[in-house]
Formats: structure tokens, sequence, C-alpha cells
């Protein structure tokens, strides 16, 4: 899932990057972080690069949700496209609403 991460950027790449609404429902939450600079989305190819700064990420508040993280991730690497699951996922992405 993660093809690229340095300190400021990371780039993730799934085919659950392919579902526009959800890519858009996760930037929406993101994207109200002052750590986030950018965020480019490329559906074609599933993929998804943010940058951010490295010194505004709430480590406090991501390093609890290790396990959120790790669901979401074996969530989407087996996403097939169903309605169900891209409501379970949907449901598990607005969860991150003021976390960020």
């Amino acid at each position: 899932m993660i093809t690229s991460f340095f300190p400021g950027r990371v780039r993730l790449r799934a085919p659950i990057f392919k579902e526009e609404d959800l890519v858009a429902q996760a930037r929406d939450i993101l994207q109200k972080s002052a750590a986030v600079k950018k965020i480019e989305h490329n559906p074609v190819t599933g993929s998804v690069l943010i940058e951010y700064e490295p010194s505004k990420v709430p480590m406090e508040k991501l390093l609890p949700m290790q396990d959120f993280f790790t669901n979401l991730a074996n969530q989407a690497q087996h996403f097939d496209g169903s309605q169900a699951q891209k409501n379970k996922l949907s449901q598990m992405i607005s969860t991150l609403e003021g976390i960020f």
C-alpha cells in the first residue's frame, strides 16, 4: 500500500484509491489538518500522494490509532468493489473526523 515514503511525502497505491468518492471523503478530512500541504489523486492508477509538514503531524493522536490504521489497510487491500465494503470503508474513514 505505501509505495514511497520519506518525511513530508507519502505515496499510497491500492485498488481502493480508484474509488473517487472514498478518496474525496478522506481528502476532505485530511485537508482540514494544518499538517497537510497537498493531496494528489490519480484514480486511473489507484494512487494518492500526500505532502505534509512533518513537524505538524499529531503523533500523540496517531500512535494510539495503530490498530485502526492496520484494520483500515487490511480492509482496503481486500476491497472487491462491493457496495457493502464501500459502506464499511466510508464508515471507517468518517471516524477520522476530528482527529486531524
